[in-house]
């Protein structure tokens, strides 16, 4: 009786570490995923905060301020591929805008009374970074990563002159520099998955998204 016991608890801790290690086996070093695809959406970045938000608004003799912002947030597609099981290096491409009204409140010619609407600028921005991810903590289909993301950011602005009275400033295309810092990002699930991450750059400072890995 005793042996059948031994036996049956045997066969119990070979069949638990079997699934185990069935369940685990994407963590292994053989089988890991090597890539991941993923769509996310972020608000508010970067741009949102230092270039559409910036309300001061200047042109030939006059002095003004930008109002009734309007803001996209960044959404995002992005590929990564896994050189180790907690290690990744990957694309990222995004895409946002915003807009604004631009009126003037001083004048250097004449007194104005209310603030005179002048034109409405937007700007597209199109981002394109290349990436590298550390996870630092796993379980089971949980997992906990940083990131960092380097790369550059074209913003396409287009001005709708509103009045005709008065000076409007040129369109100002521009390249920049540009990055994104992840601080902590969440995911559960293991092939098919869902994340949620802060960080602070052009993706965003809240983020959410979802990511097949294969």
């Amino acid at each position: 009786m005793k042996n059948r016991i031994i036996t049956v608890i045997v066969l119990a801790l070979t069949a638990s570490a079997v699934a185990g290690a069935q369940t685990g086996r994407v963590r292994d070093s053989e089988y890991f995923p090597r890539n991941e695809v993923y769509v996310q959406y972020g608000t508010p970045s970067v741009i949102e905060l230092t270039t559409m938000l910036n309300s001061e608004y200047r042109s030939e003799d006059y002095d003004g301020d930008s109002r009734n912002h309007k803001f996209s947030g960044i959404a995002a597609v992005g590929y990564n591929f896994f050189v180790h099981p907690r290690v990744s290096i990957g694309l990222d491409f995004g895409y946002g805008y915003g807009s604004a009204d631009m009126y003037i409140t001083d004048s250097e010619m004449m007194p104005i009374s209310e603030p005179i609407f002048v034109c409405r600028s937007t700007i597209s921005s199109y981002s394109a970074h290349i990436s590298a991810s550390y996870t630092y903590w796993q379980q089971g289909p949980m997992e906990c990563s940083g990131s960092l993301y380097l790369g550059v950011s074209y913003q396409d602005e287009s001005i709708v002159q509103g009045n005709e009275d008065y000076f409007i400033p040129e369109a100002n295309d521009r390249l920049r520099f540009s990055y994104h810092i992840t601080a902590v990002k969440f995911r559960y699930g293991e092939t098919f998955g869902g994340f949620a991450e802060l960080g602070f750059g052009y993706r965003g400072l809240v983020n959410v998204g979802l990511s097949i890995k294969i």
